[in-house]
């Protein structure tokens, strides 16, 4: 009966074991990479389609809310069985009561201009009528 001896590097291990398994994990990687590629077109062909047109135009509001004045964008997507999803972002600031400048965003849509406008702010005005000037 012969004995079938396996070649073992310094420390015990079996020589070939580590080129076995690298090659398949390089296999495994290249197969999820393809397969990810594969899947992002088809994710990003069916949200083109799921896009409703003129809703980006329809959600965007430049201005003032309430004290905030800001940005909101949003876009509507449409499933093929027909449900529906509105996504929005917004994106707004409110600056102190006595700050130096008024700064207020507007849009003409029918232009697609966009306006800055920046004006002395009324209520630091009112506010610094009382004051005593040092000399």
């Amino acid at each position: 009966m012969s004995r079938r001896s396996f070649k073992r590097d310094r420390q015990g291990r079996f020589a070939g074991a580590g080129s076995k398994i690298g090659s398949t994990a390089k296999g495994a990687k290249s197969a999820a990479n393809t397969a990810a590629k594969t899947y992002s077109k088809k994710v990003g062909k069916s949200v083109g389609n799921a896009y409703v047109n003129g809703s980006f135009e329809k959600h965007l509001v430049v201005g003032q809310g309430g004290d905030y004045k800001g940005v909101k964008v949003g876009a509507e997507f449409r499933s093929p069985a027909g449900r529906g999803v509105v996504v929005k972002g917004i994106a707004g600031y409110h600056g102190k009561p006595n700050r130096r400048l008024d700064v207020t965003p507007s849009l003409d849509k029918a232009q697609k201009q966009l306006t800055v406008t920046a004006k002395p702010n009324p209520a630091r005005r009112s506010a610094a009528a009382g004051r005593k000037v040092r000399q």
